[in-house]
C-alpha cells in the first residue's frame, strides 16, 4: 500500500481589525498553503469573543479568500456593543486557527471615558522588520493610527522594486501587493514577524500617502490624468496648477489599482462618495470619515491625497514653493472634503467635545525648507483657510497628526489673519501638530550620534534657521496654555527649560501614544522608539534595545 500523503494546512498571513465604529468593526486575514506557501482559497469563520480563550464566543462570521484579491478576506463584524474590548481568531474549515488579534469599539458619543491611542507611520523594506513596533501587544491602546507610506515601492536587497503601474499595470498590482504581504513576514525563519504585532494588537485607523500610489503622477489624485490617461501632465507649466478639466487621475486605471491592492490588505471598510454635482469626488473610495470616542475625543481621517491638486514643478523637476503655491484655487482636499472638515470640527465645538484628533499623512506645520508634497510648500492658501477658520471659529484643542517626514516633532500652527498682510501671521489659539516616526525609514539612520548633546546642536542648527526665515520655532511654546511635565530623554530640566529639543527626535524610529482622560481636562503626549540602524541590515527585535521613552508632555486644560 501507498504512503498516504499529507493533507496541505491552512497557514494565515497575520490578522487585523479596522476602521471600529461603537457597533462594529472590519476584520481581515489572508491564507497560503503550507505545501506551497502560496495563497490559498479557504472557507474561513471569524469569532468573536469577549474572552481570549474564546470560552464565551459572542459572534461568528462567514466568509472566503478571494483569489481576485490576492487571498484576502474582509469581513464587517456588525452587531457589537459600544466601548467593549473584543477578541477575534479566524478558522479554517480544515480546523486550523489564526493567531489571536483584539480590538475595541468606539464609546457612545455621552459616555465620559478614558481614551489612550497612538500613531505612526511610515515603514520602508528595507528597515524590515519593524522592531521598533515590537512592544505593540503590550500597549492597551483602544486604537493605533497608521498614517500612510505603509509599503515603499521601492527596493531593498530582500525584494525588489515594483514594476510602474502605468507601462505595467498587472505586474505592478502582483508587485504592490507583493510588498503589503512582506510587511507581515518575518526577514528570517521564526523571526519577528514585521507588522502583524502591529495590526492584531487593536482596531486600527490606516491613511493612503505617497508610497502606496507609487511615489509618481498618481500621488496627486484631483491632477489632470494627462494622455494617454494616467501619463499625467507636466507640472512646471501653471496652467496645469488647478484641475480645470474635468477628469482626473483618481479615475485612471493606474490610480485604482493601486488603490486595490492598498484595500485589499488594509483593513478598511470600502464605500464611496456620492457627491454627483463634483465629478473630482464623485464614485471615488471614501477614505475620509470622523468617528467619536466617547463625550471628549473625536477622531478625523482626513484624505489629502486622492483629490490634490498636481504638486509643482520648476522646470528643471525641482519642487516650485513660489507663488505658485498661494493660488487660492489649488486644493489639496477638493471642496467636498474641505467643506466636510470644516462642519465636522464647527460641530464638535458646538457639541463641546474636548478634544479634536485629525490625522493627515501630510504636514501641515511650517518648518522651513517645507517641500511641495506639504501643505505650506504647494497648498498655502487652502491651508491657511483651514487653519483661519479653525480661530475664527474658537475651535479649541485641535491636534493634527501626521507622519511622512521621518521624524518627531511637536510644532504649534501659524496663519494669516489677513491673507493679504504677510505680517499678519498668528498662532492659532490651542491648536498642535504632531508628527510622528518612522516606523523605519531613511533620515534617522543618518544620525548615528544619538547622544543629547549632538541632538540638542541638530535642534538649535534648526532653530537658527527658522528664526532667519521668520518662523515660529520648533516645539511647544514654553507658556502653551496647560503645558506641563514636560519629558525629554537625557534633559533633566526639560520641564524648566522646555526648549525645542524637548519637543524633537530625528534621529529614532518611533511612534507616539496619546492618552485623554475620562473628564477631558488632560492630553498626555509621549513618544516612544529606538535608535534608528542603517539600511538591508535587518536586525532582528532583540538585536536593537528595549523600546524606550524618547519625550513626552501634558496639556490641562478646562473646556473652552
Amino acid at each position: 500500500m501507498s504512503p498516504r500523503l499529507a493533507q496541505a494546512e491552512t497557514l494565515y498571513n497575520g490578522v487585523a481589525a479596522g476602521d471600529p465604529t461603537e457597533t462594529s468593526v472590519v476584520l481581515w486575514t489572508r491564507t497560503s498553503d503550507s505545501d506551497t506557501n502560496q495563497g490559498s482559497v479557504s472557507n474561513l469563520t471569524a469569532q468573536v469573543s469577549l474572552d481570549p480563550s474564546f470560552s464565551s464566543q459572542l459572534y461568528t462570521y462567514n466568509g472566503t479568500t478571494d483569489p481576485n484579491r490576492d487571498y484576502t478576506l474582509k469581513l464587517q463584524a456588525i452587531g457589537l456593543s459600544s466601548g467593549t474590548r473584543y477578541y477575534y481568531r479566524f478558522q479554517s474549515s480544515d480546523g486550523k486557527l489564526s493567531p489571536v488579534g483584539t480590538f475595541k469599539t468606539a464609546p457612545k458619543k455621552t459616555d465620559r471615558v478614558a481614551v489612550r491611542f497612538g500613531f505612526s507611520g511610515d515603514a520602508d523594506g528595507q528597515w524590515r522588520p519593524y522592531s521598533s513596533t515590537k512592544d505593540f501587544n503590550q500597549l492597551d491602546l483602544d486604537f493605533f493610527v497608521f498614517i500612510g507610506d505603509t509599503i515603499y515601492e521601492t527596493k531593498s536587497s530582500l525584494s525588489p522594486a515594483t514594476a510602474d503601474p502605468f507601462t505595467s499595470p498587472t505586474q505592478a498590482l502582483s508587485d504592490y501587493r507583493r510588498k503589503y504581504l512582506e510587511q507581515l513576514e518575518p526577514v528570517t525563519a521564526g523571526g519577528f514577524t514585521g507588522l502583524q504585532t502591529l495590526f492584531a494588537a487593536q482596531g486600527n485607523y490606516t491613511l493612503l500617502d505617497n508610497h502606496e500610489l507609487g511615489n509618481k503622477q498618481f500621488i496627486n489624485g484631483g491632477a489632470p490624468p494627462g494622455t494617454p490617461a494616467g501619463q499625467g501632465v507636466d507640472a512646471s507649466d501653471p496652467a496645469n496648477d488647478v484641475n480645470t478639466t474635468g477628469t482626473f487621475i483618481n479615475q485612471t486605471n493606474g490610480f485604482k489599482l493601486l488603490e486595490q491592492a492598498y484595500s485589499d490588505y488594509e483593513p478598511i471598510l470600502e464605500r464611496n462618495v456620492l457627491a454627483p454635482h463634483d465629478p473630482r469626488t464623485n464614485g471615488t473610495r471614501q477614505l475620509f470619515y470622523a468617528q467619536r470616542w466617547g463625550s471628549n475625543c473625536l477622531f478625523v481621517n482626513v484624505d489629502d491625497r486622492s483629490y490634490r491638486d498636481i504638486r509643482l514643478k520648476t522646470a528643471s523637476g525641482a519642487d516650485d514653493t513660489g507663488p505658485r503655491a498661494d493660488n487660492p484655487n489649488r486644493t489639496m482636499l477638493g471642496k467636498i472634503e474641505l467643506k466636510w472638515l470644516e462642519k465636522t470640527l464647527f460641530l464638535a465645538q458646538q457639541e463641546n467635545v474636548r478634544w479634536k484628533i485629525i490625522a493627515i499623512s501630510s504636514p501641515i506645520d511650517e518648518v522651513g525648507g517645507d517641500g511641495g508634497k506639504s501643505w505650506i510648500g504647494g497648498y498655502r492658501a487652502e491651508r491657511n483657510q483651514l487653519l483661519k477658520f479653525i480661530a475664527d471659529n474658537r475651535i479649541y484643542n485641535v491636534v493634527f497628526l501626521s507622519t511622512d517626514d521621518h521624524q518627531n516633532r511637536i510644532n504649534e500652527l501659524t496663519y494669516l489673519a489677513d491673507s493679504a498682510d504677510p505680517n499678519s501671521r498668528t498662532r492659532v489659539p490651542y491648536t498642535f501638530t504632531i508628527v510622528a516616526g518612522p516606523i523605519g525609514a531613511g533620515g534617522p539612520d543618518a544620525i548615528t550620534d544619538h547622544s543629547f548633546n549632538n541632538i540638542l546642536s541638530l535642534t538649535n542648527s534648526l532653530v537658527a534657521s527658522e528664526q532667519a526665515q521668520g518662523i515660529d520655532p520648533i516645539g511647544l511654546d514654553p507658556t502653551y496654555p496647560g503645558l506641563q511635565n514636560v519629558y525629554r530623554e537625557g534633559d533633566p530640566n526639560a520641564d524648566t527649560l522646555r526648549q525645542p529639543v524637548d519637543f524633537y527626535s530625528p534621529d529614532t524610529f518611533n511612534y507616539v501614544t496619546l492618552d485623554i482622560t475620562a473628564d477631558g481636562n488632560t492630553l498626555s503626549v509621549n513618544t516612544y522608539g529606538i535608535n534608528s540602524y542603517q539600511p538591508n541590515t535587518f536586525p532582528e527585535s532583540d538585536q536593537v534595545g528595549d523600546v524606550r521613552h524618547i519625550l513626552g508632555f501634558q496639556i490641562n486644560t478646562p473646556a473652552k
